[in-house]
This record gives structure tokens, sequence and C-alpha cells, in this order.
């Protein structure tokens, strides 16, 4: 079942939710620039804000500068009104963060990874830590706005439904907003991990629409996320930018739901490197491991590492020359991994068409293991607080109060 998502609804200008916006992105902070921006008489704004404050979204925090006359208050998102969480089932761990409604992240948890189990189950302990999360946290359980999944695998994103994870294969088909229903009716949205790790790195600022970036996730799988217009690009039913199944001409070392004889995932992702490295000796039991390996100076390794990296460049590249972002960010574990890096960034210029690649940029993230948290909460804010689902909030608040008095 396709769930209501409220982030990309229409509304009328100048709203209730229209005016938070503004707020929350800090476009117009003050009754007298929210009328200037939208063109609304004092009275109005002020009764807009007032609707804000009753759902206790919005309060007055100090004033502005003066320029002339009296000082004007200065309008803030309420951080504590509300809290969001973010759920990664990855198959070694599982990570959990809760954030406020600013986005700053309160408290994460890393423990054992509960993916192995049937996605019932494993949905069941999740929310059981959930739920110790936001005690340990000391978080008003009433004030949970909604979840946020991110999965190693592709996602219909408009239900929520898990579509052959490499990983996971007993979560295949299973619709996780509906598994969370038996123990919650807050929003749940369910996203692909790299589609995650596009979003962690969209740009904060207002009216930054002409970004085009592709984000590659280097960890036990691999994958892409598209942003266009600075906006994630998922594709007709969440398949884009799934380049690690690309065919490559080289040994799959291990088994892929793809099918196919050698995808990259198969030959060149953190499973497979770990596959090849244990081969000769090495324990590996996650893609840190792998890293820290390739520091070692090992020759048979960083040849390992390097002819992963050429695999993936020459994938890249294929998605560079078609898709002509104008950066190339890398996450994951592996995006640390120097002697891989260098090798996908030597043999993505030496691939791709001059005009593609001239004002390419490719730099890793700053800080892989949280891009996925920071994704997951972002997207989860701006559903949850996006202004057509505030401006029905309102609209209740005020059925209910014409009804009670």
């Amino acid at each position: 079942m396709e769930e209501r998502r409220y982030r990309d609804e229409d509304v009328a200008p100048g709203s209730v939710g229209d005016v938070f916006r503004q707020i929350r992105s800090k476009g117009a902070t003050s009754r007298s620039a929210i009328a200037r921006s939208f063109g609304l008489s004092p009275s109005t704004v002020g009764l807009r804000v007032e609707a804000l404050q009753r759902l206790g979204l919005v309060t007055d925090e100090g004033k502005h500068d003066s320029q002339g006359g009296r000082r004007a208050r200065n309008l803030a998102v309420v951080d504590d009104a509300g809290y969001v969480v973010s759920v990664e089932p990855g198959v070694r761990l599982l990570k959990l963060s809760v954030a406020n409604l600013s986005g700053h992240i309160i408290h994460s948890e890393r423990l054992p990874a509960v993916a192995s189990q049937e996605p019932v189950d494993a949905v069941a302990a999740i929310w059981a830590e959930i739920v110790t999360l936001m005690e340990t946290a000391r978080v008003p359980f009433e004030r949970l706005r909604g979840i946020a999944v991110g999965l190693p695998a592709s996602v219909e994103y408009a239900t929520g439904r898990v579509v052959m994870p490499s990983f996971m294969q007993s979560w295949n088909d299973a619709h996780v907003p509906q598994l969370f229903r038996t123990h919650t009716t807050v929003p749940v949205l369910v996203e692909n991990d790299a589609n995650l790790v596009a979003i962690s790195e969209l740009s904060e600022v207002a009216g930054s629409h002409d970004d085009y970036f592709l984000a590659v996730l280097l960890g036990r799988r691999i994958g892409g996320g598209l942003v266009a217009n600075g906006e994630p690009l998922r594709g007709f039913n969440g398949a884009a930018g799934e380049f690690g199944h690309t065919p490559v001409a080289g040994p799959a070392v291990i088994p892929c739901v793809c099918s196919l004889d050698a995808c990259l995932e198969s030959v060149a992702s953190g499973a497979a490197v770990a596959a090849r490295l244990s081969a000769l000796g090495h324990t590996v039991d996650i893609p840190s491991d792998i890293v820290a390996l390739g520091r070692s100076g090992d020759p048979r390794v960083l040849a390992i590492l390097r002819e992963a990296g050429t695999h993936i460049g020459a994938a890249l590249a294929s998605n560079v020359n078609f898709f002509n972002p104008r950066r190339v960010v890398l996450g994951g574990a592996l995006s640390l991994s120097s002697p891989l890096v260098a090798a996908l960034r030597a043999e993505l210029f030496q691939k791709c068409l001059p005009i593609a690649a001239q004002d390419l940029d490719i730099s890793a993230i700053d800080d892989p293991d949280t891009a996925g948290a920071r994704g997951a909460l972002r997207l989860l804010l701006d559903e949850v607080l996006a202004p057509a689902r505030i401006d029905e909030l309102a609209q209740l608040a005020l059925v209910d109060e014409k009804a009670t008095s």
C-alpha cells in the first residue's frame, strides 16, 4: 500500500505551513520579514504565527538588530517539540540515532545486527531498541514524529517495499512501513542507503537547485545515489543509481542476486574484496578492516585494492559520461582506502569524456560513518515538517479548538 507523502504536495503561498517553511529554513525569521516575503498584511502574519505557536512548533527567541523603530522579534523552531529516529539495519551492525526538529543528533547507538532475522522479527527487535534509545536519551516518547529506515537494497520508495537485497535476502518483498504499523502510527520512510548518502550531501542553502552530483557508496556493497537540480533522482520505481550491478570483465568472487556472471558488486565490492583477502589468510570482519590492511603496505593487499578501484572507476566513468554530474562524492568505509580511491580516480578520468571530466570534482564525504543517519534524518524531517502536513495539523487544531469552545 502506498502511503501518503506530504513533502511534494502543493500549498497555498503564505499558508501556515509555508510560513513555517520560511522560519525553518531561516529564509525569513521575523514577522515583518515574513510579511515582506509573501506580501501579507501584519495581521495575517500574526495569525499564521499564532497557529504555529499553538502547535508548539515556533517560539520567539530574542530580537533582530534594530534598523530604526522597534526591534523585530526573532522566530525559531522549537527544537524539542518533536523527535525523529533513523534506523540502519546493516549486515554487521544495527545503527540508531535520535534527533530533534533541528536535525541535531542527541544520541546514537551501535548494536548487534538483526538483519539476518525474518523481517517481522527484525522490526519487532528494532522497535524495542527504539524504545530503549528514547529512554536513554530522555526523550518524551509521545513526541516521536517519525522513523526513517536506510537499507542496503533497492527500495520502492513510494511503498517502502524492499526489492532483491544482496545481503539481506529474507527481506525481499518486505513492506517495511506496514511491519512497523504493528508498533506505531508515526510516518515510516524507507530508503536505499546510497540515496541517503546523497541526501546527506544536499546543500543546506535555500534556492540551491542547480546541483548535479553522484554519490557512490563503497562499503560491503556498491551503490549510487543521483541528485539532479538539487533533488534526489530515484527513477521510475527506485532503481536509479544501482550501477553496482553493471557487468564487468573480472572474476566474480561472491554470488549476486542480479544473476549476472560477473557484476561490479560480485567482483569489486567490500564483500568481494573481503573474500579475496580472507583467501590470503587475513581476518576481515567489517569494511574498516580492509582499510586498515591497505595501510600495511602488503603488496598483495594493495594489488587487490587497486584492482577493485580500477573496476569501480571504469563502471563509474560510464555513469559520469551519461549523467554528466558536477561532482562525485564517495561514501562508505572504503572511501577511506587510499589505494582503492587512487585507482578509482585514475581509471575514471582516463575513461571519461574530456567535457564530462574537465570540471568534475571527486571528493570523499567528511564523515562516512554518520552519512546514512544524517541523510535519513534530513529526509524524514522534510516529510514530517512538510508545509502540507503543517497546514493539515493547523486545520485540525482549529477544528478541535472550535469544538471545545
